[in-house]
């Protein structure tokens, strides 16, 4: 899950009123996608993007022709035309530049998006307009990169200024996490038995395995991004893919035999690659452990799930917590005195340091403490599988020039990966009067 901006925070808390219509938009290299849920609706629905009511993903592309701007299919018909202006991959292109020189004109990448989005979110038509909206859902395939989300969230913010009113609220999230709403609204509750998700796009293919782990509250759910996970890329037709089946089969049924390790009872496969009849020895294998579903709608879907799920009252939540595979499995604390408590009789607390579900990047911790004499730093960490705590013990006697418990440490905590922490401590004393010996020791520790 991406974490809190604090950009967006502030963007949203200054935001009230509520109403029913919810807009969940996916938003891929290539392609778009757009569902919603209005009052009345039983669940969100997809949203059509071309007149056969049946397509949903529509081209993330904009042409630009005679000063006025097309997206999706209407650009793709509009580029046909001499002197048009293509931006192709208008999401992807914004988040690389913040200006793109065309024939001799230089062109703001966040108003090409913002005319994209304008132009994509006329296709609710008969649900209501953008500026009606409560509140929208944006998932897209970047990873837990801060940088890159703030950048994400910055160009959206902009996009959008225009076209939602001051009430509507903005989010933004993972594709893997935008799949966990969509399988939690699930009821047969299929996910449990542990799931594979392939999706297969222009671009090649990637899966994650999910897993139900532990029997603590709240239950983990944990999506693993799945390696090797190599297809060729989607170059062909659906009507051509025929041609190719024998090498698209056997690719496939290679990535699924390297997973035998992996127990799964369902399996979903989304998007355009896997369209047309090319699957035999594959879909045996997949049929073999259970049921398989295909589908292309998901992530827009699972975008608007996730506001739902999100309203008050909502219990879908309760009793599940979402873990990417850059999340820390682990709580972990320090039994410690803290700085500035120079009293007598101090008291030993506990003090939290990590709370586990936290991006591994994000996982760096200062913490400074004053230890008695002779004492060990002791830290715990309790797992999100089973409960078990572990006591990790730092011994701290040999740091100080004078008797611990008149110098101050200086605590430094870092995961090296999600099961990997390192913990360092030196000794800098209580300042100019009382100096620390700068001595340090370092210790880490293997938690899975």
């Amino acid at each position: 899950m991406f974490e809190k901006s604090e950009f967006l925070e502030k963007l949203n808390s200054q935001k009230g009123g509520f109403n029913r219509l919810l807009l969940g938009v996916d938003l891929g290299r290539g392609y778009a996608q757009l569902s919603l849920y209005t009052e009345g609706m039983e669940e969100p629905i997809s949203v059509p993007a071309a007149a056969d009511g049946e397509t949903y993903a529509f081209p993330a592309v904009l042409a630009l022709y005679r000063s006025r701007y097309y997206a999706g299919y209407e650009a793709e018909r509009v580029l046909k035309l001499p002197d048009a202006v293509c931006f192709e991959n208008v999401f992807e292109l914004a988040l690389a530049e913040d200006q793109v020189t065309v024939g001799g004109r230089t062109y703001e990448t966040r108003e090409l998006m913002h005319h994209f989005l304008r132009l994509s979110l006329q296709l609710i038509g008969e649900y209501g307009r953008a500026d009606q909206a409560a509140a929208v859902m944006f998932t897209t395939y970047l990873e837990q990169d801060a940088a890159l989300q703030e950048r994400a969230y910055r160009i959206l913010a902009y996009a959008t200024a225009r076209l939602f009113s001051k009430k509507t609220k903005m989010y933004l999230q993972t594709r893997s996490e935008t799949l966990f709403h969509f399988l939690l609204h699930d009821p047969e509750r299929l996910w449990e038995n542990n799931a594979l998700i392939f999706d297969y796009q222009k671009d090649g293919m990637t899966g994650w395995y999910c897993t139900l782990e532990g029997s603590m509250v709240p239950r983990s759910v944990h999506f693993t991004r799945l390696s090797p996970c190599e297809m060729p890329p989607v170059s062909v037709s659906e009507e051509e893919q025929p041609y190719f089946k024998q090498e698209l089969d056997a690719e496939f049924s290679a990535v699924i035999k390297n997973l035998a390790g992996k127990p799964y009872g369902v399996t979903w496969l989304l998007g355009e690659g896997f369209k047309g009849a090319w699957m035999d020895r594959s879909l045996d294998h997949l049929l073999d452990n259970g049921r398989v579903f295909w589908g292309n709608q998901v992530y827009s879907l699972g975008a608007c799930l996730t506001l739902l799920q999100m309203e008050p009252g909502n219990e879908s939540l309760k009793g599940y917590a979402f873990f990417n595979d850059t999340d820390i499995r682990w709580h972990i604390g320090l039994n410690c005195r803290r700085q500035g408590l120079l009293t007598e009789n101090l008291a030993e607390e506990y003090v939290p340091v990590f709370e586990a579900g936290t991006h591994v990047g994000s996982c760096h911790e200062r913490i400074y403490v004053l230890p008695a004499e002779g004492e060990e730093l002791v830290i715990l960490a309790r797992s999100v599988h089973d409960g078990t705590i572990k006591r990790l013990s730092v011994p701290t006697g040999e740091l100080a020039d004078k008797p611990l418990g008149e110098n101050r440490l200086l605590v430094e905590f870092d995961f090296l990966n999600i099961s990997t922490l390192q913990i360092q401590v030196t000794d800098v004393g209580l300042g100019s009067l009382v100096p620390g010996s700068g001595k340090t020791v370092t210790q880490t520790f293997t938690l899975d």
